[in-house]
């Protein structure tokens, strides 16, 4: 039996401490390690402490162990359930046991934990009577919903204004959500109301700052990433890490090969896959550059750098966009 969910529907819908209705091998499926923590918690919520599974990590298991679990009859019967995490991490012949069938798991339940879906698991999954529970990765798109679903599981009462703050200011990855709001329901427990001074001043405005600048230079958009940029508060260490941070952006566009190596590509990765193609490596080369200029010289607080920045800026409006 296979059950797929986007995240927010597995916790609204899927029963919590569901663990006592599974029965023989289980996979238990998600696209990150805290969507897969939350499933396991989700699954255990209330159950007796007597009728939890014991966790093991695949790569501590060996042969006799799970010989003894599952292929003998013990002294005492074989009575625990148990979750396997990182079941791909187990060695070969250990994964041989697993997917034997006719391991002894009357009224038990032998549930693999992973984030992958390697050839043991794909194995596992076509055999007959196996439960699988998966939390799938939330479209680029579906950014909005997932934080919405973050803000309910830790109800968290953030105002619209601060919500779209968040989305600009993080990385639209699960785990940055999560980490981002739960710093912000650990400085408000009790709010009944949290707006975007709150927000802003708990999270800060370097990531957006970062990532904004980025996308205004990935379309050639001087005159507004040169009013951003005189914008930001002057101070030389965070200018430095600015300007790192454009010229691996610019590695990106000049090679945005390493895409091909995702198995999910987010927002900032569609961004720099369509970019890419209006640049010309001349263009690219002379503005690297440029930047690398420029963090030398606020790692030198150099006294004109703000007078260059500036200087840029005007060139801009006049038509000129290069040094």
């Amino acid at each position: 039996m296979h059950s797929k969910w986007q995240v927010w529907d597995f916790f609204n819908s899927f029963p919590a401490g569901s663990w006592s209705t599974l029965q023989g091998k289980v996979v238990l499926q998600a696209f990150d390690p805290l969507a897969l923590r939350l499933m396991k918690e989700h699954l255990l919520e209330g159950v007796e402490t007597t009728a939890r599974p014991v966790q093991v990590s695949g790569g501590d298991l060996r042969t006799e162990w799970v010989e003894e679990q599952f292929v003998m009859l013990g002294l005492f019967g074989n009575t625990e359930s148990y979750i396997v995490n990182t079941p791909e991490e187990s060695p070969a012949p250990v994964k041989d046991l697993f997917l034997r069938d006719d391991l002894m798991l009357d009224n038990r339940v032998l549930a693999f934990a992973t984030m992958s879906e390697g050839p043991m698991i794909k194995k596992i999954l076509k055999q007959a009577n196996v439960h699988h529970v998966q939390i799938e990765a939330p479209r680029f798109w579906e950014s909005a919903k997932l934080l919405d679903f973050v803000c309910s599981h830790l109800h968290l009462p953030l105002k619209h204004e601060a919500k779209q703050y968040l989305l600009q200011a993080i990385e639209p990855e699960f785990m940055d959500l999560y980490d981002a709001c739960r710093l912000i329901k650990l400085n408000f427990p009790a709010a009944k109301e949290i707006g975007l001074q709150d927000v802003r001043d708990l999270v800060g405005v370097e990531r957006m700052d970062q990532f904004a600048l980025a996308t205004e230079l990935g379309k050639k958009a001087w005159r507004p990433f040169f009013d951003r940029l005189l914008e930001i508060e002057y101070d030389p260490a965070r200018l430095i890490q600015i300007f790192s941070f454009l010229q691996g952006h610019l590695l990106r566009l000049a090679d945005p090969s390493y895409l091909q190596g995702k198995a999910r590509l987010s927002q900032y990765d569609k961004e720099i896959q369509g970019l890419a193609k209006i640049w010309r490596p001349r263009e690219l080369r002379e503005t690297f550059r440029r930047f690398q200029s420029w963090e030398i010289a606020a790692k030198t607080k150099d006294p004109l750098l703000l007078s260059k920045l500036r200087q840029a800026r005007l060139k801009v409006l006049q038509g000129q966009t290069r040094d």
